[in-house]
């Protein structure tokens, strides 16, 4: 690949790229491991790893937020100037309406051309420069590379994308500190003309769109704006949540071009829970928020408003937000996970689960010899177990244990959990 292809790829694929890379890494260990696992005498085997699960309370949650719609009225194609969650000013141009799609879609290019032009002109390097220089950025290119995969492999993609510019740029100064003779005045001439072309091509005149009042730009308008706000949060009852529950979009605030701008960065996030969970939340208190179907974010959130009845089976927890995670979906109805606390422990597939003599373990391979370990069970999910496990040792306090289990070793980190194989018995020998 020359050294102006990469630049006629969008930061976002750039990210995918990288991703797909240490998704087939992951695979490769995997399969690796599960051959070498499975290899003799028809045994299959697992390592036990830590793992660590959320005890929580799960809930059906509700986003309140502080929200006014913009370009209500508008036809057209909308065309955003700004990202989704930057902070604009009152009056700032946020986005373009054009009349005609196939404009819409030249600004869109036009701006995709922009992007390349400023990646390039950030990239521009001193005629004079050191050996130190170049070992900066190579310094600095494994960090935002580093940056980029713990963003991609956590599901913080927006990160992952805004972070591929500057990793863009700093390759591109090592390119020119590398090959002194090399310079980008001819692609940046290049990608000028392109860009005057396209703004030639386009017919229509488009109409300015301002944001109302300052605040965080946000581009999916789903029709609760004014339904779910946050002057509303302090009035909810167990009697009229189930208008919220049962709210349907307002037609009058989708398409047209509409967007919308987020007046606050305090948000809320009302959760209805079983009731009998009540005693274990104390109001006033922060708590880790987890979202299943939100690629598994976490937000802190402080208990603000407990909501309940003595008769009632369901109660309403009221958590508020003081920051808006570029990461998030704020989709308006999510299901929650209330975290009391984590429970860490070794992994155990439930199929490898055995009781010989009233015991509960695992048969484990060690060399070519079959072994017997005992296991606490503390947490189960997916298929796994979650097992007690002490840090630093792989037998538990003397005191921790029955005597008839004295003389038993619990499962330690990294056996080998034999999850497959005939007349097993500790002590046997396989080849």
């Amino acid at each position: 690949m020359d050294k102006f292809s990469r630049f006629f790829c969008d930061p976002a694929k750039v990210i995918k790229s990288v991703a797909v890379a240490f998704i087939c890494l992951g695979i490769l260990v995997y399969v690796i491991s599960q051959a070498v696992g499975s290899a003799g005498n028809g045994i299959e085997t697992e390592t036990s790893m830590l793992v660590t699960l959320n005890d929580s309370i799960e809930a059906d949650a509700y986003i309140f937020r502080d929200e006014t719609v913009v370009n209500k009225g508008y036809d057209g194609a909308i065309v955003t100037v700004v990202s989704e969650g930057d902070r604009v000013s009152k009056g700032q141009l946020i986005a373009n309406v054009y009349p005609d799609s196939a404009d819409a879609l030249l600004q869109d290019e036009i701006n995709r051309v922009q992007r390349r032009i400023d990646i390039l002109e950030d990239s521009a390097v001193d005629s004079k420069f050191v050996v130190s220089d170049l070992t900066q950025i190579d310094a600095d290119i494994n960090t935002v590379l580093t940056d980029i995969c713990r963003s991609s492999s956590s599901g913080k993609l927006s990160k992952a994308v805004s972070s591929s510019s500057d990793f863009l740029v700093k390759l591109n100064k090592r390119d020119l500190i590398v090959d002194s003779d090399f310079d980008y005045t001819s692609e940046l001439s290049r990608l000028t003309d392109e860009k005057k072309h396209l703004e030639s091509q386009i017919t229509s005149i488009s109409t300015p769109v301002y944001a109302s009042s300052a605040g965080y730009f946000y581009g999916d308008v789903d029709g609760y704006e004014n339904t779910f706000k946050v002057t509303d949060v302090n009035k909810i009852t167990l009697d009229n949540f189930e208008k919220y529950a049962q709210a349907v979009p307002d037609e009058s605030l989708l398409g047209k071009g509409s967007v919308k701008i987020v007046n606050n960065f305090i948000w809320y996030l009302v959760c209805v829970i079983d009731s009998e969970y009540l005693a274990e939340l104390n109001l006033g208190y922060s708590y880790t928020m987890s979202f299943p179907e939100n690629a598994d974010a976490e937000i802190d959130m402080v208990l603000h408003k407990i909501v309940s009845e003595t008769n009632s089976t369901t109660a309403i927890c009221i958590f508020r937000v003081n920051k808006l995670p570029s990461d998030f979906g704020y989709n308006r109805f999510q299901r929650c996970e209330i975290v009391k606390k984590n429970v860490e422990g070794l992994s155990v597939p439930k199929k490898a689960l055995r009781v010989i003599d009233g015991v509960e373990g695992v048969y484990i391979l060690v060399g070519d010899v079959v072994r017997f370990r005992r296991v606490e069970r503390i947490a189960e999910k997916d298929g796994y177990y979650v097992v007690k496990y002490k840090k630093g040792t792989t037998m538990f306090d003397a005191e921790e244990v029955d005597e008839k289990l004295q003389n038993i070793e619990p499962l330690g980190l990294y056996d080998n959990i034999i999850i497959s194989g005939k007349d097993l018995f500790d002590g046997k020998i396989v080849g």
